[in-house]
């Protein structure tokens, strides 16, 4: 009886870690600019790629699936480039 109890905490201990992991969150199309324009100032090594991912909670293999996501997605292209014409017309008035 007693292993059962113990038995019991160990399980209830190991769901309380797996369900209070923080998930993952999926990158926005204004956070991909900000990376993307602060890896542009850098000198491109996967070193710096990965220090300015991390900089924004996100990982490198996100940024550069989301970058592919951009070049695949007609919408999703066109959403990210309607972003950075209003923050170009922004910066010019």
């Amino acid at each position: 009886m007693n292993y059962l109890k113990v038995f019991i905490a160990i399980m209830l201990c190991s769901a309380l870690v797996v369900s209070c992991k923080p998930a993952s969150r999926d990158m926005t199309p204004e956070d991909f600019l900000k990376i993307e324009n602060e890896i542009l100032s850098t000198d491109l090594t996967p070193e710096s790629k990965e220090a300015v991912t991390k900089k924004y909670n996100y990982t490198l293999k996100q940024f550069e699936d989301f970058a592919q996501t951009v070049e695949t997605d007609p919408a999703l292209k066109a959403k990210v480039g309607e972003i950075r014409l209003q923050k170009m017309e922004g910066i010019q008035k």
